[in-house]
């Protein structure tokens, strides 16, 4: 049997209709510390799953989700076709779920846009 640890959350979106997406919850606790203190209650949904609702939509998850879930080529392919509007979408929600790992790749393009600002 699978520990707890191997096991798929999903995730349900405010896409209308909702939409429901699927993934490691090992994933989810090691990238995001609000997904982690979520999943240590072990809440369930008015109608009994362990669906948990999220504010976004599919579309505005997308991203998010591969960088925590994809591997490296999937991670980069994710963050080549974002325009600005996709960029300032991944910081807010990286913020929002507290995903250093993608907060890092945020920062990392933002300091490649303004190369003359010393960050260091």
């Amino acid at each position: 049997m699978a520990g707890k640890m191997d096991a798929q959350v999903t995730l349900t979106t405010s896409d209308d209709p909702p939409v429901t997406l699927t993934i490691s919850r090992s994933a989810l606790v090691t990238h995001s510390k609000v997904f982690a203190d979520m999943l240590s209650l072990n809440l369930q949904s008015e109608a009994g799953d362990k669906s948990i609702p999220v504010a976004e939509t599919r579309d505005q998850l997308r991203t998010l989700l591969s960088m925590i879930e994809g591997g490296e080529e999937e991670r980069e392919g994710a963050l080549s076709g974002l325009d600005e509007n996709g960029w300032i979408n991944l910081a807010k929600l990286a913020d929002k779920y507290d995903c250093w790992a993608v907060r890092k790749s945020v920062e990392d393009k933002a300091w490649s846009v303004v190369p003359e600002l010393d960050h260091q």
